[in-house]
């Protein structure tokens, strides 16, 4: 996505400007059109440049960010304005770089922009939360909304923070016990075998076995190295390509429980964050163009782009979404239900209560999977290792 400033013209016939970030100057002007501006000028722009600074490289936390929203919710209901409710976020600040962020949304409102078109320059503040806020402000429900968008970025965090957890101790423990291998093997192993040879007795073949293994990761080490840098070189080369990432995105869930916790994911963020926007005034239609950028999967993304412009053909939205391995037939058929009796958003919040708990689970069931599996593994090869060492050093004796 590209940053681009524009010219628009209000209802009114008022002409303000702005800056929005969009995938090409033809999506903004569609943009501009769906929120009721009428685009007189498109051009694409640099990212907006704070500085040379260290504290620069250092992003808004997801959490501070949900955080300071809930305090501007709390204090425009209180009956302050949002630049004195900014200011007070400025001043108390839950680190440095939200301070940098709302110093910068303060100077673009003090310039005449309004808040979404502030949030837009700060990569922290996700779509989807920044169209609920534009939202908010046109129909002056600003409060209600921001704390809304908090809602859904806290639903968010905490799903990857879970799976995150779930994969963190076994990925360590595999990890440290290769290192362990590997120190072994390189810096023991080898001047055992000298010890030996000269005693002039036999290496028993336990040990034989890693001390070839030592030597053939000395001989061919450097090779293998190169090897598994381009490998890693052309797989994110691969990734950061729009097909190939699609491709990758969409192999993941043909994986057997990772693919089963990816679409409980997906279903769950999609019914959550749809949910909130319909409540927050925003058309279905807008509401799938948000969707669209909000998913991690790209095949996801793609899924939801068909569905709107499906949509816009006339389709269901439960007849949309349909898609192979994309979200769970338990919440299309809910969407269709929710379709059928005026009820959508209410049933979408109850399909994402479900699909959140339904993926708690679903992480906990794969991190009970892994960690015997990582245990018998790295016990056996660690256990392996030692016992090789051990009879290599009685040997010597």
């Amino acid at each position: 996505m590209g940053w681009f400033d524009y010219t628009a013209v209000t209802d009114t016939g008022e002409s303000i400007n702005g800056r929005l970030r969009a995938d090409s100057a033809e999506e903004l002007r569609w943009l501009l059109l769906e929120r009721g501006l009428q685009p007189q000028a498109v051009r694409e722009t640099e990212a907006p440049n704070d500085g040379f600074a260290v504290g620069n490289f250092l992003s808004a936390r997801s959490v501070h960010v949900e955080l300071t929203l809930r305090q501007i919710s709390v204090m425009l209901r209180s009956g302050l304005t949002l630049l004195a409710a900014i200011e007070t976020v400025i001043e108390q600040p839950p680190s440095r770089a939200v301070k940098r962020v709302y110093e910068g949304i303060r100077e673009r409102l003090e310039s005449g922009g309004t808040f979404s078109e502030a949030l837009t320059e700060h990569a922290c503040f996700p779509a989807g939360a920044i169209s609920m806020i534009g939202m908010g402000e046109e129909s002056g429900n600003l409060d209600t909304v921001i704390e809304r968008a908090a809602d859904s970025m806290e639903s968010k965090r905490r799903s990857q923070t879970a799976m995150l957890t779930a994969l963190f101790y076994p990925t360590f423990t595999f990890l440290f016990a290769i290192g362990i291998c590997v120190y072994m093997v390189l810096a023991v192993i080898p001047p055992m075998k000298k010890a030996l040879e000269a005693l002039g007795r036999p290496m028993p073949a336990m040990t034989q076995s890693l001390l070839s293994v030592s030597e053939f990761v000395g001989k061919w080490g450097i090779l293998m190295g190169s090897v598994l840098v381009i490998g890693i070189i052309v797989f994110v080369m691969i990734y950061l390509w729009p097909p190939g990432r699609l491709a990758i995105d969409r192999t993941l869930l043909r994986i057997p429980l990772i693919g089963t916790i990816l679409r409980t994911g997906a279903s769950a963020l999609f019914a959550r964050s749809m949910s909130t926007l319909l409540g927050s005034g925003i058309s279905l239609v807008e509401g799938l163009r948000i969707l669209g950028t909000i998913h991690g999967n790209r095949y996801f993304c793609a899924v939801v782009e068909s569905a709107r412009r499906r949509i816009l053909e006339g389709g269901s939205l439960a007849d949309s979404l349909s898609s192979p391995r994309s979200y769970t037939p338990m919440m299309l058929k809910m969407v269709g239900v929710g379709e059928a009796s005026g009820n959508l958003e209410e049933t979408l919040d109850h399909i994402a209560d479900f699909h959140e708990d339904r993926l708690q689970a679903l992480i906990k069931q794969l991190s009970a999977l892994l960690e015997p599996v990582i245990v018998l593994v790295v016990g056996a090869l660690v256990g392996y290792v030692y016992i090789a060492f051990f009879v290599g050093l009685y040997g010597a004796n």
